[in-house]
């Protein structure tokens, strides 16, 4: 499946998004073609490692709700379990993925989080 390549893939680019933020001080836009998966969790994943504030339960909880809820990922599509759920196509881990980079970045650094 590929899983840590892609997890990996993840990494480094929310790494770029906070290095041309913080380090080198320009704005960012993040977009992936349509807007639904990359986008969440490439934006989620740098804000994490950007504010410490996210790395706190209540933090992290206002993230979900932002990046995920309010931004109106395809929650039911992309587990199988909504209307297009005989679509493979609309099928993808993309919420899963982002939490398990959520847990490597926890396991690295479990002091950085509450």
């Amino acid at each position: 499946t590929k899983w840590l390549q892609h997890l990996s893939v993840l990494l480094k680019s929310a790494l770029l998004v906070v290095h041309a933020v913080d380090r080198d001080q320009r704005p960012v836009l993040v977009h992936c073609s349509d807007g639904w998966d990359r986008t969440p969790q490439i934006v989620a994943l740098a804000k994490l490692l950007l504010d410490p504030y996210y790395r706190t339960t209540e933090g992290f909880q206002v993230l979900v709700e932002t990046e995920w809820l309010d931004f109106g990922h395809k929650f039911a599509d992309r587990c199988g379990h909504g209307e297009n759920s005989d679509d493979l196509n609309e099928r993808c881990p993309v919420f899963l993925q982002w939490l398990d980079c959520v847990h490597q970045l926890q396991r690295q650094f479990p002091c950085s989080f509450e």
